[in-house]
């Protein structure tokens, strides 16, 4: 039958860095400058109305650490890229479904953010729905496909922007807590294919 090249370029799915099965990825910046390649695990394509992004689940042998990293075309036509990592994940709750979208939010740690999507506004906003679609790279196969809420917040430390990004998977109800920074290309190097 046929066979996937592990260098063909994944269509499954929104990728819009083009990566293969056997594309790698290396950080110059923060704690991951020194943590070794990064294979590509997971795409997750986001659909939000005609606006598409996609996050990479990302992860190092070196020392067993998954991020995620995000990329989509900005609005002046370059691609933006994020680094995340996971910082918590709570079961649905009314109680925190209350607090994601409030024009202020404070971690249990006491970091204040600023919600990014009209935070002028101060009443509560709804999260920005869309749908998402879950690839694994060594399966071929698209996992699972689920509606999602997200939520932007964003505060200044030491002149840098950290964000902050809540997603509300409408399937099972659960909260992921993403923490990160905007990254440009310049602390980053991406190999399409690994030899």
């Amino acid at each position: 039958m046929f066979e996937f090249n592990k260098n063909d370029i994944i269509d499954k799915v929104h990728n819009p860095l083009k990566v293969t099965k056997s594309s790698v990825i290396e950080f110059k910046v923060g704690d991951l400058a020194d943590a070794g390649l990064f294979r590509f695990k997971k795409i997750i394509e986001f659909v939000f109305g005609e606006r598409k992004l996609a996050r990479y689940l990302v992860y190092s042998n070196v020392d067993d650490r998954e991020c995620v990293f995000e990329a989509f075309q900005g609005n002046n036509g370059q691609m933006e890229t994020y680094i995340y990592s996971l910082s918590d994940t709570i079961p649905f709750s009314e109680e925190f479904l209350e607090v994601a979208g409030q024009r202020y939010l404070t971690t249990p740690s006491g970091e204040e953010y600023d919600r990014c999507v009209m935070p002028e506004n101060e009443d509560r906003i709804e999260g920005i729905k869309g749908r998402a679609k879950v690839f694994d790279i060594e399966s071929d196969a698209v996992e699972r496909e689920f509606e999602v809420q997200i939520w932007d917040y964003q505060r200044d430390v030491d002149g840098i922007t950290e964000f902050l990004n809540i997603e509300m998977s409408n399937d099972s109800g659960m909260f992921k807590i993403f923490v990160g920074e905007l990254i440009e290309d310049i602390f980053y190097k991406f190999y399409q294919t690994s030899k």
